[in-house]
């Protein structure tokens, strides 16, 4: 790890400074694998089942897919989604 100064730093050193703080934390969450979420957000259904955001909205408010609100952001179980996949295969 680099020493501290105390010497004032210009805009490119501490553009420097930052790049190198981003590219260590990636290094380190690359090295510690990916921990997915168990959900899924409205982006990752509507590309996983191809649809629109008009179709999700009509999916979601005819409740046949659970889902969670947190603030702005809606998110769907993971093991539920993947259960009805498994599911419409099989029939």
């Amino acid at each position: 790890m680099k020493k501290k100064s105390n010497a004032p730093m210009n805009e490119e050193q501490l553009l420097r400074a930052i790049f190198d703080i981003f590219s260590e934390i990636l290094f380190h969450l690359q090295k510690s694998g990916t921990h997915e979420s168990p959900y899924y957000d409205n982006a990752d259904l509507k590309r996983i089942l191809n649809i629109s955001d008009s179709t999700l909205l009509r999916i979601r408010r005819s409740e046949e897919i659970p889902h969670i609100r947190i603030g702005r952001k809606i998110f769907y179980p993971k093991w539920v989604i993947d259960a009805q996949f498994r599911n419409a295969f099989r029939k």
